[in-house]
Parts: C-alpha cells; sequence; structure tokens
C-alpha cells in the first residue's frame, strides 16, 4: 500500500489543469514544471522549480513538488532535504493557522516523504477533520470535496475518497480533472472497467485546444491499460496520439516499449528510430534501442547503439553518471551472450569505476551504491558485492524503492557464494516489501532448490512465471 499511496499523491502532483500566466511569474514556472513532467524532462522541472522559488521561497507547493521529482530521479538525500525545508514552512505557518487543511495535507505530504508514516497520518486525519467541517458550512464547495478527496487516498480510505470525487462530478461534470482523479484512484485499487470510463470521460471533457492535458491525462488511461495488461489498447491509443501529436517522445517510447512487450520487435525498433529523429542526441533513446537490439539478438548493432549512449551521456550529474554505469552493464550482459567474457569483464570494470565516481560526490547514495554492487556481482566479486548491498539497505531512506534491489542482489550474492539458507532469507525480505517481484520469487525458487526442497522451488518458479 506504501507504493500505491506515493504513486498516487505524485499523480495528484503532476497532473493539473495548466493557466496562461506571463514569463517569470511563479504561475508561469509552476505551468512550465507541470509541462516538462508530463514529457518525462524531470532535471528541466527541477529547475522549473528553482526558479519558483527564486521567486516566491517560501512557495510550499513547489518544495513539495521538487522534493518528489528528486526522489524520482534517484537524488533522494537532496529530495529528503527539500522535504525537510518544506515541513519548517508548513509548521510555522500552521502556528498562526491552525485551521488551514490545506497546510496540514502538505505536512502530511512532507512527512510521507521523510518516512514518518505514523506524523503524516496525524496530519491527515487534522486536515481531513477541518474540510468535514468547512464542507459543513459549505456543501456545495468544488475546491473542498477535492481536497477531501485527495486525503481520503492518502489514508487509504478509497471508497470515500471516490465518493467524495463523485460528489464533485456530480456538482461540476464538466471539472475533467475531477473524473481524471477518480479515474486513476480506481486504478490504484484494480477497479480498471470504471477507471477507463472515467478516464474516458474527462478525456472527452478537455477543450479541444487544451493539448497539454489532453496528452497528460490520455498517458494516465495508458497507465490503467499497461496496469490491466490491455497491451493491444494502449497501442492504439498511442498510435492514436502519435498521430496528433508526431512530436511528443514520450508517445513513441511507449509505443515502442509495447511494441516489444507483444514480440513485435521490428515495429518496436521503429518507434525508437522516431524518437531518435526527434532528438537524435538522446541517450536515453539510444541506450534502449540498444536493448531492443539485444532482444532481437543483433549484438554488432546493439554495441553500436551502446557506444553512441555513452559517448552523449555527459555524466554532468549523479543521475546520469547513474545511467552510464547502468549501459556498461547492459553492455556487459549482451558481450556475455556472444561469449565475449572479455570484452564483458572489461564493460563491467568500467561500470564499477563510474559507480566510484558517483559516490565520491555522496558515498551514502542509496542507487549508486546498488549499481557498485551489480558490476561487483558481474565481476564475481561476491564478497565485495554483498557488502554495497549491505550499505545500500543501511543508507536507503525510509520509503526508498531501491531497498528490495539491495536485497534480491544480497541474495544472488550469498547463493553464488553457496550460503543458501541466508540466501533465501535475502529473497524473503525482498518479497516482505513487494510481494510482486518476478526476480525475488526465481531467486527464492533457486534457493529452495539449493537447498532440496523440490516441492517449494516449484511453487516459487510458478508464482514467478504467473507474475511474469
Amino acid at each position: 500500500m506504501k507504493v500505491i499511496l506515493s504513486t498516487v499523491m505524485l499523480a495528484l502532483a503532476m497532473i493539473c489543469t495548466c493557466t496562461q500566466a506571463q514569463e517569470n511569474t511563479t504561475d508561469y514556472w509552476m505551468d512550465r514544471a507541470n509541462v516538462l513532467i508530463h514529457k518525462d524532462l524531470e532535471e528541466e522541472a527541477v529547475f522549473a522549480y528553482d526558479e519558483v522559488l527564486k521567486l516566491d521561497p517560501k512557495n510550499e507547493t513547489a518544495l513539495l513538488r521538487k522534493a518528489s521529482t528528486l526522489y524520482t530521479l534517484g537524488k533522494e538525500d537532496e529530495g529528503q532535504r527539500t522535504y525537510e525545508r518544506a515541513l519548517l514552512l508548513m509548521e510555522e505557518d500552521l502556528k498562526n493557522t491552525s485551521q488551514n487543511a490545506k497546510a496540514w495535507q502538505n505536512k502530511a505530504i512532507a512527512l510521507s516523504g521523510l518516512g514518518r508514516k505514523d506524523e503524516a497520518k496525524e496530519a491527515n486525519e487534522e486536515a481531513l477533520a477541518i474540510f468535514n467541517h468547512s464542507l459543513d458550512k459549505d456543501p456545495e464547495n468544488v475546491s473542498l470535496w477535492k481536497g477531501k478527496a485527495d486525503v481520503l487516498a492518502f489514508l487509504g480510505r478509497w471508497e470515500e475518497a471516490l465518493q467524495a470525487y463523485s460528489k464533485v462530478t456530480e456538482i461540476d461534470p464538466e471539472d475533467y480533472g475531477a473524473w481524471g482523479r477518480k479515474g486513476e484512484f480506481l486504478g490504484m485499487i484494480g477497479r480498471y472497467n470504471e477507471s477507463l470510463l472515467a478516464l474516458d470521460k474527462a478525456i472527452e471533457t478537455i477543450p479541444a485546444d487544451n493539448d497539454e492535458d489532453l496528452q497528460a491525462w490520455s498517458f494516465a488511461k495508458v497507465a490503467v491499460l499497461h496496469s490491466s495488461n490491455q497491451i493491444g489498447e494502449a497501442l492504439s491509443l498511442l498510435d492514436n496520439l502519435t498521430d496528433l501529436y508526431p512530436q511528443n517522445k514520450k508517445a513513441w517510447s511507449l509505443m515502442g516499449y509495447d511494441m516489444a512487450k507483444l514480440g513485435r520487435y521490428n515495429e518496436s525498433l521503429e518507434a525508437y528510430e522516431e524518437v531518435l529523429k526527434l532528438d537524435p542526441k538522446d541517450a536515453q533513446a539510444w541506450s534502449t534501442k540498444a536493448r531492443q537490439l539485444v532482444e532481437m539478438k543483433r549484438y554488432d548493432e546493439a554495441q553500436e547503439a551502446f557506444d553512441k549512449a555513452i559517448e552523449l551521456m555527459p555524466g554532468d550529474d549523479l543521475k546520469e553518471l547513474e545511467q552510464i554505469v547502468q549501459i556498461w552493464l547492459d553492455k556487459g550482459d549482451a558481450l556475455n551472450e556472444t561469449g565475449n567474457g572479455d570484452d564483458a569483464g572489461k564493460a563491467f570494470q568500467k561500470a564499477l569505476e563510474v559507480s566510484d565516481e558517483a559516490l565520491l560526490n555522496d558515498s551514502e547514495q542509496t542507487s549508486s551504491m546498488l549499481l557498485k554492487g551489480n558490476a561487483l556481482f558481474n565481476l564475481g566479486r561476491y564478497d565485495e558485492a554483498r557488502e554495497a548491498y549491505d550499505q545500500a539497505i543501511k543508507t536507503a531512506s525510509p520509503n526508498s524503492f531501491h531497498v528490495p534491489s539491495a536485497w534480491i542482489g544480497e541474495g544472488k550474492a550469498l547463493l553464488a557464494l553457496g550460503r543458501n539458507e541466508e540466501a533465501l532469507e535475502a529473497f524473503r525480505q525482498a518479497l516482505e516489501i513487494n510481494p510482486t517481484l518476478v526476480e525475488a520469487w526465481k531467486g527464492k525458487g533457486d534457493s529452495q532448490k539449493a537447498l532440496g526442497r523440490a516441492r517449494d522451488a516449484s511453487l516459487s518458479f510458478h508464482v514467478a512465471e504467473k507474475l511474469g
């Protein structure tokens, strides 16, 4: 549930109706950040939030969205500091305006980002009480109903949250944002058909000239179609989006991903080529193309694409350094598949060197330490890999999504060392955090098999196969 809640709050922060604003105002830069987020340009969005904060250093919304975006970028330490800065402002505000529901709501988001779940729940309950009191006096206030719905969702009270958004659409049937959020909520709890109907209503209601929101809510629908494994329907929607908005790189990228999932590799590659026509210097697109070529066993072309991605990735910040590490790791895996172990070893060594470079800037960066562990594992240095995975687990922030991956790495290293009982425990730790991890179920099965527990292993492998 923790993962779902954080996803919902991030979606709520990102998807909004953009308004026209003059350049170099807080509204302009907030709108600009929203557009950039929709286009998956998180680094640029952080810059836009910084511009807001230059104009208004106490803008709590900008701080919260910046913190969330920093987490998305893997900059968890900086994100945590930004949440702490926002929290200080909110606590100061609440000294003077203790009946401000929005302030309590924002405080809850900051506390949740910092992993302080119990305090976040208390803050949300304060916000909910104020929203309810205000609605008793003004029962037709759409903003109050939206605020109440968001708080209820944060608290995991989904049915009540849906009822609140139903009230919004009853009061204002043209509020496409409310229809969209209702669709997102339904999707989060697995009610996919209802979710898609609500999202269709949102898309139908968006003014014809509002291209940004039309694309944003269409991508929200694609996400629900992915969650419900309706890949063909997602492709139809993406095909329509690329016809209407041929300059939208995200639509082409998602189309490439979906084509590959259906085994339509040539069409997938064509979609990635469209991305590169739009931006030949998109290093991420080159690396994705390389991985696609590996799937097609076109190894020579894949190596060229990997090299192009490395050449274009400047490595100016932590995210880019980590992406370079991952490209070297993938390049090494591809070389191993061709039986070129020597060059694969060189690629893994390069991945290790770049991960160490990333850690020079922040020795406790969880994501960089995890990548270092992966490089060491691929080099066969299992004890050192374990140390890196252990360090990643110890230094991770409470809500870090890297922790399950670190436990999986720990399990694989222990299994390679023949410490099968400890390996089984590591995979169990990963599944306790996220029971849908295919790699963890496979590792659990391998551990059980190594321990001679064939029946248990068969069950674990079956679960892994079902999860897909």
